[in-house]
């Protein structure tokens, strides 16, 4: 009875996926084309570049939600899906209506409940600090946007997906973030490096000249385009104190949350962790923690769909 509630559930999602493609003018397709939509400024570039004819036009763009983002991003998300609206942009799907904040608070109370883990700050035990794995990149948003693409040709969990390309912003100065996919079905192509990955293989196809993080802000300014703001889950321990101190005193209700999460996680070493975890690089209570102005941000790279360093 659980597999067949579970297929019947499948079968009901699939179709509304299907029926919203259609809605938005989607066209059924043997081989779609996809935005893996970040958000931030390079993944917004190549959105609106894809929209205007000024590279190749995909068929449609995905923006996997972990419902952990910055106000201020789930705002240019509003004004994005606006502008498609108004000038026959591609179509915006928003996947994952998971929400990683909540997951991460519930799985610290109680034991049963199993969270992705974020790469959060913990040390070892000579005291030395260092990161825990990180999984909530592919459970909240690579596994999300794939299980979508699945969905949008109608297949069933087992079944083969045809050769799909799903587009990431990586520019130049990121380029050792470029990686080849995992899966046969699946091509990487990345417009600002002018490259096309396939699992073992790759080739070079002009797209645009190569582009640079500076070169979408320029072209973004000079087409009249508002800079997005920076795409990461508020409280993504690879952000800078700077970042960290922003939302303190920009949004207190916002650190607040942050600082409840900090606590809650503290204590997760029920879970096999020998030392207490911390979302702050000093392994100090966030509540407390100092706040330098000069730390570097590790959080650089725009969320390309696919967040991470």
């Amino acid at each position: 009875m659980k597999e067949l509630c579970k297929r019947l559930k499948e079968a009901c999602l699939t179709y509304r996926v299907r029926l919203h493609l259609r809605l938005l003018g989607v066209p059924k397709k043997t081989n779609y084309k996809v935005i893996s939509l970040g958000l931030g400024q390079q993944s917004t570039t190549m959105y609106l570049m894809s929209s205007r004819g000024t590279i190749e036009r995909a068929d449609f763009a995905v923006f996997a939600d972990p419902g952990a983002e910055s106000k201020a991003t789930y705002k240019h998300l509003k004004w994005l899906r606006a502008w498609s609206k108004a000038n026959n942009g591609i179509p915006i799907i928003v996947t994952g209506k998971k929400s990683l904040y909540r997951d991460l608070i519930l799985s610290a109370i109680r034991d049963n409940r199993r969270s992705a883990s974020i790469p959060a700050f913990t040390k070892d035990l000579k005291g030395k600090i260092g990161l825990l794995r990180r999984q909530c990149t592919e459970e909240y948003k690579t596994n999300q946007i794939n299980r979508l693409i699945r969905r949008a040709y109608g297949l069933a969990e087992r079944q083969r997906v045809p050769s799909t390309e799903v587009w990431l912003g990586i520019t130049l100065e990121e380029i050792e973030r470029a990686k080849f996919p995992r899966t046969n079905w699946m091509v990487f192509v990345y417009p600002f490096l002018n490259i096309k990955a396939y699992k073992h293989d790759f080739e070079r196809v002009q797209y645009t000249a190569v582009l640079r993080r500076v070169d979408c802000q320029k072209w973004m300014e000079q087409e009249g385009f508002p800079l997005p703001p920076k795409s990461a889950c508020t409280f993504c321990p690879y952000q800078s104190d700077a970042r960290w101190r922003e939302t303190k005193l920009k949004d207190p209700k916002e650190w607040q949350r942050l600082v409840m999460l900090d606590e809650a996680i503290r204590n997760s070493t029920k879970k096999g962790i020998s030392h207490p975890i911390y979302l702050h690089r000093s392994c100090q209570p966030l509540r407390t923690a100092n706040l330098n102005e000069d730390q570097l941000d590790m959080c650089t790279s725009e969320c390309s769909g696919v967040c991470g360093i």
